[in-house]
């Protein structure tokens, strides 16, 4: 009965608030501009595991840093109201977003993964931190946030312990939200839900991932009560750690382009080419020592041998040399140290003396004519 009870608190402080929406997170909002810069399309499908660095040609890590581990990227928030933000740098115009997630857990914090367009349409996966037995879905169109009846409340056993696969399906004629291969959401584009459409997200949108606190001094009340009331700074760190991303785009153009101000996604021009995000999933990696000499021909195989065996043979007769005259100079010490008359000394040190003389200097010698 205790999580049932819980889950419908949940509930109702989630639908009395009304979601941060990060309206000031767009460089150029299309409904306001005819000037803003086409959106690089992401153009294909690609899976990103987070145990190692991310590429960052295709994502920005906006705010704080990433803890890589052997299971994921820890999303950490270390100090005080400190916060995480990565935000990729492609769109996707309608397709899947599916995010393998542990939550964070504590009252206050908030982890989310969601898609955003720069007109702030919006499709959420959010994880309020202090109910860890479940995830809200939610979404946007235009950063209207002046109705809270959008929110979906669903039970997930153990989200902070427990990597579950959540995954957004999108395009222009619904939204799904799915939860380890189970369908726990519909949304249709014409519905009161969505004011018939105008509130449907429906642009080019990309991916934000964060920890973030909500439960702080500067928030709404409805905001800190969603959020499960202040954060106790004394429970630092809070951690959200990301499995892998999996994104697929519907499109296989190269950028997005808004040819008005409407925000309807008939205004949106597909621009045809390779897109420079699937480029750069593409590309041959750098290439290892062992790669590179593996390419090496028989014949330079056999000439780096041969060099190394000369080189081997000269290192080998210089160090001969060098013990050789180790050898001689400690002879002739000990010679010194033990009192040894100077005809001794001078039958040790022959040697010596002539390679110091006109002999033992090559070419300078001249015969006596």
């Amino acid at each position: 009965m205790a999580p049932f009870i819980s889950l419908i608190l949940f509930a109702i402080a989630a639908f009395q608030s009304v979601c941060v929406i990060a309206e000031d997170q767009t460089d150029c909002n299309p409904t306001n501009s005819t000037s803003c810069d086409p959106d690089a399309a992401l153009g294909t499908e690609h899976t990103w595991w987070f145990n190692s660095t991310l590429d960052s040609e295709l994502w920005d890590m906006q705010t704080g840093t990433l803890d890589y581990t052997s299971e994921g990227a820890n999303f950490e928030i270390k100090k005080e109201n400190g916060s995480t933000l990565l935000v990729s740098n492609f769109y996707i115009f309608f397709g899947v977003m599916e995010a393998h997630v542990k939550m964070a857990k504590g009252a206050g914090i908030i982890s989310s993964v969601i898609l955003q367009s720069d007109d702030l349409d919006e499709i959420d996966w959010e994880w309020v931190g202090y109910n860890t037995s479940a995830v809200q879905s939610d979404f946007f169109g235009k950063g209207n946030t002046t109705t809270s009846d959008r929110g979906g409340i669903h039970a997930v056993s153990n989200a902070d312990t427990e990597f579950h696969n959540y995954t957004s399906y999108w395009d222009k004629d619904r939204l799904e939200w799915w939860i380890d291969g189970n369908l726990v959401r519909i949304v249709n584009y014409s519905e009161p839900l969505t004011v018939y459409g105008k509130n449907y997200p429906q642009t080019p949108c990309r991916v934000k991932v964060s920890n973030w606190p909500v439960g702080i001094k500067g928030q709404s009340i409805g905001n800190i009560e969603w959020g499960g009331g202040y954060v106790d700074w004394d429970d630092l760190p809070f951690i959200m750690t990301v499995q892998r991303i999996r994104v697929q785009d519907f499109h296989s153009g190269k950028e997005y382009e808004y040819t008005d101000k409407t925000g309807s996604y008939n205004s949106i021009k597909v621009i045809e080419g390779n897109s420079t995000a699937k480029a750069e999933i593409n590309k041959k990696p750098k290439k290892t020592l062992s790669q590179k000499w593996d390419d090496l021909s028989a014949g330079a195989h056999i000439g780096v041998y041969c060099g190394a065996a000369a080189a081997g043979v000269i290192i080998f007769a210089v160090f001969g040399w060098w013990c050789r005259r180790q050898r001689q100079k400690g002879r002739l010490q000990r010679a010194l140290d033990n009192g040894q008359n100077s005809a001794e000394l001078k039958e040790m040190d022959l040697g010596k003396q002539w390679r110091s003389s006109q002999w033992g200097q090559k070419g300078s010698y001249q015969p006596v004519p």
